[in-house]
């Protein structure tokens, strides 16, 4: 089977708290596999999910009190390069950069394709004047915008801009912005990701740590949903990539709605926003020239 992988992580593991080393080191991995190299090395992390039939991954940033600020736009942007199949989605905190229009801009110059926001993890208010203007800006630029939904792991948040009600108004202020839910929700406001991707033809989710078990049940009609449902593992918090698609196989979805979530849907959105990215790249180009002239 080929799968898209929408969600993903990498990061030097050694710089990680600890609480967050142990997230990743929860889920076991297969025998001789060390998480701290697939994390840490581009070559190990391509290798590693291409043998389980992983074409292309999504990897996200994470500039925020757990990876200590460590896994900024700039390393993952670095981190892909010369990776074809791995495709960098940066990260602006507005709590941590002191100019965030600034940090986007330096964003789009090391080549990420989208953004990853974290909200309940870095304390913020996904609604203020200033990140709306960041998400016109991953508008006007065709970068797709992912969202951490749900509860989250790590040990100092208060757990809030965590239901996927809270990006309404933002999906409604940029029909034209592919904004994506993290984790649909999990575990208890599934029923909001799916009222959010009903109504709004630009919202997705993924399925990160949702298990596969439970697919049919908090993402219920398949046959009117499941084109907006992004396979997303959240690698490697999710463990050995065996195990999860084992649990896929066991999961007996029906293989017209399996393929598209596992493949299919990721391809065509990814292709689509990557076509778009090529189309305004001049626009870019000269925004960075006007913005470098000026320094």
């Amino acid at each position: 089977m080929k799968i898209l992988d929408f969600h993903t992580h990498a990061g030097d593991f050694y710089r990680l708290r600890e609480d967050i080393q142990e997230l990743l080191t929860r889920r076991p991995m297969e025998q001789g596999v060390d998480i701290t190299l697939v994390l840490s090395d581009p070559k190990h992390l391509a290798k590693y999910i291409k043998s389980y039939g992983v074409e292309v991954g999504i990897v996200f940033a994470e500039c925020g009190p757990g990876t200590n600020f460590s896994i900024d736009s700039e390393l993952v942007a670095n981190f892909c390069k010369n990776h074809e199949m791995l495709i960098p989605f940066g990260n602006i905190n507005p709590n941590f950069h002191n100019n965030v229009i600034d940090e986007f801009w330096k964003s789009m110059k090391m080549g990420v394709k989208g953004f990853k926001f974290y909200p309940a993890d870095h304390s913020f208010d996904p609604n203020t004047k200033v990140m709306k203007d960041i998400y016109q800006l991953c508008d006007t630029f065709h970068l797709p915008v992912v969202f951490h939904t749900g509860l989250t792991a790590q040990k100092d948040t208060e757990q809030k801009f965590i239901r996927p009600q809270i990006f309404e108004e933002i999906a409604a202020e940029n029909p034209d912005l592919v904004l994506i839910l993290a984790h649909g929700g999990k575990p208890n406001w599934h029923t909001e990701a799916v009222d959010m991707i009903t109504k709004f033809e630009n919202v997705y989710v993924d399925t990160g740590l949702v298990e596969p078990k439970n697919w049919e049940t908090v993402f219920p009609n398949l046959e009117k949903t499941s084109h907006k449902i992004l396979f997303g593992s959240d690698f490697p918090v999710c463990g050995s990539y065996k195990v999860l698609l084992d649990k896929i196989s066991d999961a007996n979805i029906q293989k017209e709605f399996l393929e598209n979530i596992m493949y299919w849907n990721g391809k065509r959105l990814l292709q689509k926003v990557l076509d778009k990215q090529i189309e305004i790249m001049p626009l870019l180009h000269k925004k960075l020239q006007s913005l470098a002239n000026n320094q």
